[in-house]
């Protein structure tokens, strides 16, 4: 009985096997025009040509498959052996376990006909309506609102275009600002702001003497009486982006114009103020005539906490918390809760009412899940039942976090918070990409205290199967990583759109390389070691590209990166960088131990 037991298992091992095999290949064989597996077919055809498999290779796969063949008929019905004959397509839509529709629908996805780009403000703020427009919004000189890009290609929604481009019928050279006034500012509740937008610098836009700025104005009396301004220009940040993030291998149809934050924190100089003006604008325009626009699609408002109280703390005393940590509750030896005053029990859960007082300690504290807990099911997505989205839906538990005693558990959606190319890519702006993007409902674990790995085998850019297929980590906004390649063994990277990523057969919208898109509680403009972005599912953090000041880790002498993108230092230990423009863009292997609970378990394209 034992040994009838273990046959079994073995076979049904087998099939197990050969089925996930079959529906990881299916997708590039279909790409490809190439016949799918066979029945009992244990390695598909093409992988096999990639194999090059020595004639004596060749005769024994042909003995195995032939005797799995066999067990398959005695275990299987007749009927069961025919449907394996005749598999159908691999699921193109729907994530694990939903099934896929019968037929794609058609569904219109312009924008809703909602004005400016998208509005956040934190805490008390609200917004000062224009009384002239009506608007919250206004608008002068070369600036104008509308549809971001060509809305059949590009999910971009609506927002501002600053145009560059001299006018040929004007002598004045471009410039413009658009503008909105927001209440509420309460000295009572901190004096700092910051703000932040999420925009994209066109090929062809450029600006003379870095005149391209965010502005804040300062007023009391509700608004009518001016006081001071800040500004700062981001052009040379612009410039900075073009230079060092150039990804060569970018389809061609994006060019290197990608989507980025730029932002800037201010303090109210006088208790009095009790409104403020936030603009973005631009002068002395020299852009050209094509792709000569600055898009900016979200515009975010909110009160910070007094950054003196989160300075880089000096190394404690054992006994001892830095003064910058003495009001936070520990959770776990670098993770932290702010209570702000009021209860200091950890509450269970951080979600989107308070992930931005969940802190990560490196050389500073920083909020990596704020502003990355929410996101939107748009038109033409799959929601979680598998249904076609044809009315754009807030999903307000996009990104849950909760901590045990070993882990950060992460239960996500997998919904992008940011742009992306319109799919299924019918006009072909990408690559002719059929998948549609799906809401997930995945549970990642993160251990708290990482394990090295005793043997780690780093990817290499001919292929190699360090890293699995399928997610290998997952971004704050809970997003997966993929590793370099696509399921045709070749680097996917220029098959990503402008944030940097693209559904694959199952509907998971994942990230192949550096997602610029993702927000960060720190301007990530290249003075300082970047933020946090994510998490390899060894356990160690995934930060962006920056090093140190105008310095990309993947160029540092100092502190080099190994072929795992990883290296090491006081304040955050090991972990990886992204290494735009440079294999394997993301992670190279697993420096840790991965966790077992993060390993998928599909049969036939559906979770078990």
């Amino acid at each position: 009985m034992k040994v009838l037991i273990s046959k079994r298992v073995t076979v049904f091992s087998c099939v197990a096997i050969a089925s996930v095999s079959i529906l990881s290949m299916l997708y590039a064989q279909q790409r490809q025009g190439r016949p799918g597996p066979q029945f009992g077919e244990v390695i598909p055809g093409f992988a096999r040509e990639q194999l090059d498999l020595s004639k004596e290779q060749a005769q024994s796969l042909e003995l195995l498959e032939a005797s799995v063949r066999e067990k398959l008929a005695k275990v299987l019905t007749a009927e069961q052996v025919e449907k394996l004959k005749n598999p159908p397509p691999p699921p193109r839509f729907g994530g694990p376990g939903i099934p896929a529709p019968q037929r794609r629908q058609q569904v219109d996805t312009t924008p809703d006909p909602t004005p400016g780009p998208k509005l956040q403000l934190g805490g008390s703020l609200a917004t000062v309506t224009d009384p002239k427009s009506g608007q919250w919004f206004t608008t002068s000189g070369a600036v104008t609102e509308g549809i971001l890009g060509n809305h059949k290609e590009e999910v971009s929604g609506r927002g501002f275009k600053l145009s560059s481009a001299p006018s040929p019928d004007s002598k004045n050279t471009p410039s413009g600002m658009a503008s909105v006034m927001i209440s509420g500012l309460k000295p009572a509740e901190g004096r700092w702001l910051k703000v932040r937008i999420q925009g994209l610098a066109q090929e062809g836009f450029k600006v003379d003497k870095e005149n391209l700025y965010l502005r804040v104005d300062y007023f009391k009396d509700k608004g009518t009486n001016a006081l001071d301004f800040v500004k700062k220009s981001i052009a040379t940040q612009v410039e900075n982006y073009r230079k060092e993030l150039v990804d060569e291998g970018t389809n061609q149809s994006l060019g290197n114009a990608s989507w980025h934050s730029f932002s800037i924190q201010v303090r109210t100089p006088l208790p009095e103020i009790d409104s403020a003006r936030i603009s973005v604008g631009f002068g002395d325009g020299a852009g050209a005539t094509d792709n000569g626009e600055f898009w900016v699609r979200e515009l975010e408002v909110t009160p910070i906490p007094d950054p003196s109280d989160y300075q880089r703390p000096s190394k404690p005393a054992s006994d001892q918390n830095p003064p910058a940590l003495a009001s936070l509750v520990k959770i776990s030896e670098k993770w932290f809760y702010d209570p702000r005053g009021g209860d200091r029990k950890v509450p269970d859960t951080f979600d989107q009412t308070n992930a931005d007082r969940l802190f990560l300690l490196t050389d500073r504290l920083e909020a990596p899940f704020a502003n990355n807990t929410t996101a939107w099911l748009r038109k033409g997505y799959y929601d979680a039942a598998g249904n076609v989205v044809t009315k754009e839906r807030f999903v307000p538990d996009s990104v849950v976090i909760k901590f045990t005693s070993d882990h950060l558990v992460m239960k996500a959606k997998n919904l992008p918070n940011h742009p992306t190319a319109v799919f299924p890519d019918r006009s072909r702006f990408l690559d002719g990409n059929p998948g549609a993007i799906g809401e997930q409902n995945n549970t990642w674990y993160i251990p708290l205290r990482p394990s090295l790995n005793p043997k780690p085998v780093a990817m290499k850019p001919g292929g190699g199967r360090a890293l699995p297929m399928g997610a290998i980590g997952v971004a704050v906004n809970g997003v997966v990583f993929y590793n370099p390649f696509d399921a045709d063994i070749t680097d996917a990277i220029w098959r990503m759109d402008r944030c940097c990523g693209h559904p694959g057969p199952n509907s998971t919208y994942h990230y192949h390389k550096y997602p610029s898109c993702v927000n960060t509680p720190w301007d990530d403009d290249g003075t300082s070691h970047s933020p946090l972005i994510g998490f390899a599912f060894d356990g160690f953090g995934v930060y962006g590209p920056y090093e140190g000041n105008r310095e990309l880790a993947k160029d540092s002498k100092t502190n080099p990166l190994s072929d795992f993108n990883l290296h090491s230092d006081e304040a955050r230990g090991p972990h990886y960088h992204v290494t735009p423009g440079q294999f394997p863009h993301i992670i190279g292997g697993y420096w840790g131990v991965m966790e077992t609970k993060n390993r998928p378990r599909r049969l036939f394209g559906l979770m078990e």
